[in-house]
């Protein structure tokens, strides 16, 4: 089932303060969008887009808070009403266009962790730009963390393109393979596989984020998401698409395993 179906929020069950270290559910959710204007308040099946991610967070049983980091104030509120904190609000200075995530999700757990006086010791992003993913990705990428040996778990799905087989670069007046190493690929089912990341659930540890500060850290591990439900809403065109995949999922024309 998708997130955001019948839910009731106790906010006292959410409640971290009987425990040290905390898991932060971070929602990255600033006002200003260039492709999609308002996109993180663009309505989707009735509520805001920001709400689906908020609400997939607070159903995750080892979320310990959901926190969203936005610079607006109709975002905050929408956050709210869907069971979201918002005890900051972002700096314009990590609101552009430009501004890469790393120094917002460590502004967020700066911020959490003198706010709450709770040590954040795992942070799950939650980016509204994936309204199809489940609670139970967010369960199994933070199982997956917790395993150990490993820094951060990214979600990704198989790409539909490989850079061993039928990506190329421009050099000069010629093109030449992304990866030279796949001039003997003579067919695309002999490339190795190849994964496009996605933004579905990226779980960092506490180091990961605020000392090593690396986008991807050299000790991460795949959290693999079905194409069908690697919705990344950047454009006009990605809103159609996933109106067409919610209507196959109400019809069931999807699995619930997809």
């Amino acid at each position: 089932m998708l997130c955001g179906k019948g839910i009731l929020i106790d906010r006292k069950i959410r409640s971290p303060m009987r425990r040290q270290r905390i898991t932060l559910g971070l929602v990255p959710a600033r006002g200003g969008s260039k492709g999609v204007p308002g996109k993180n308040l663009r309505l989707v099946r009735g509520r805001p887009l920001v709400a689906w991610a908020v609400e997939c967070g607070v159903r995750a049983p080892s979320i310990d808070r959901v926190v969203v980091s936005t610079d607006s104030d109709q975002i905050a509120k929408a956050a709210q009403e869907a069971g979201a904190d918002v005890p900051f609000m972002r700096p314009a200075s990590l609101a552009r266009d430009d501004t890469p995530m790393m120094p917002v999700m460590q502004h967020a757990v700066a911020s959490v962790e003198d706010i709450y006086a709770r040590i954040v010791d795992r942070l799950v992003l939650i980016d509204p730009t994936a309204p199809l993913r489940r609670v139970e990705d967010i369960e199994r990428a933070i199982r997956m963390h917790e395993e150990g040996d490993c820094d951060a778990v990214i979600s990704g799905n198989v790409a539909h393109r490989n850079p061993y087989f039928n990506m190329v670069r421009q050099e000069g007046k010629y093109i030449r393979l992304v990866l030279e190493e796949g001039r003997d690929v003579g067919r695309r089912q002999d490339a190795p596989p190849v994964y496009d990341l996605n933004t579905v659930v990226w779980v960092y540890s506490r180091n990961a984020v605020m000392v090593n500060a690396e986008r991807i850290p050299q000790r991460s591990r795949l959290y693999l998401v079905p194409r069908e439900r690697a919705v990344d809403l950047d454009t006009e065109e990605d809103f159609e698409r996933l109106s067409w995949m919610m209507e196959r999922y109400e019809k069931g024309r999807l699995s619930e395993d997809s």
